[in-house]
């Protein structure tokens, strides 16, 4: 069961080890697994949800018990710390103790220069992208991140992915078959102290008209140390 991939796993593991800690504490034999998934809700006005993974799978949250009064949202990407039940549910892939839920910062596409998406509401700050993907059913691309700021949970760095409205025509055949994207990055102010992580989630809903018979993405970044560039990321196969 391959559940995080290559930098992924490090990066959340200590992220959110300090985070986890005190709920963990009454269980010391526990091995608990951590994954990202997208909160599924068959009725966005009730209670009942589950768990889409980024390959297909779903997951069936059969004790909830101790994520409290945690509301879910349908559509919200978010980190799942659970363990695993032996029991089988029918339609699910697995079966599972719920035992701690993080959410993942997830935002819609903006379009640049569009009513308060200006370059300058959007910022162009320094950041680098360490690692991103596509999920599966092609409804989000979630992005690692590294950025320097003072790291106090008081100064908000603003986060998005925009597309412009009319983009310059492809300069070859490699780039007409990604739909190009930028990352922008505004840090408010905040001085840049030291190095932090984290992870964010766009939905592609709003481009996926576009999105048929391409390849990928291409995002535009002002990186940390080598200024602008290009990252490709192609859609899963």
């Amino acid at each position: 069961m391959k559940f995080l991939r290559f930098s992924v796993y490090i990066l959340v593991i200590f992220t959110l080890t300090l985070t986890v800690q005190s709920c963990l504490d009454d269980d010391k034999d526990s091995t608990e697994t951590l994954v990202i998934s997208t909160i599924k809700m068959p009725d966005p006005k009730g209670t009942e949800f589950y768990f889409g993974l980024d390959d297909g799978k779903k997951m069936y949250p059969g004790d909830i018990k101790s994520i409290g009064d945690y509301k879910p949202i349908d559509g919200q990407r978010a980190f799942v710390i659970f363990n695993s039940f032996e029991e089988k549910v029918a339609g699910y892939d697995y079966n599972i103790q719920v035992r701690k839920i993080v959410d993942i910062l997830t935002k819609e596409i903006v379009t640049l220069g569009e009513g308060e998406n200006t370059e300058e509401n959007l910022g162009n700050d320094k950041i680098n992208i360490t690692y991103m993907w596509v999920t599966n059913d092609l409804k989000y691309l979630t992005i690692e991140f590294q950025y320097y700021g003072t790291q106090n949970s008081e100064k908000k760095h603003f986060l998005n992915l925009a597309i412009k409205n009319l983009e310059p025509a492809p300069t070859s055949n490699e780039d007409s078959e990604y739909i190009t994207l930028e990352f922008r990055h505004n840090k408010k102010g905040d001085t840049p102290d030291r190095l932090g992580e984290g992870y964010v989630s766009f939905k592609l809903n709003q481009i996926e008209s576009q999105m048929e018979g391409k390849k990928g993405l291409k995002i535009r970044v002002n990186t940390l140390y080598e200024g602008e560039k290009y990252l490709t990321v192609n859609f899963p196969s």
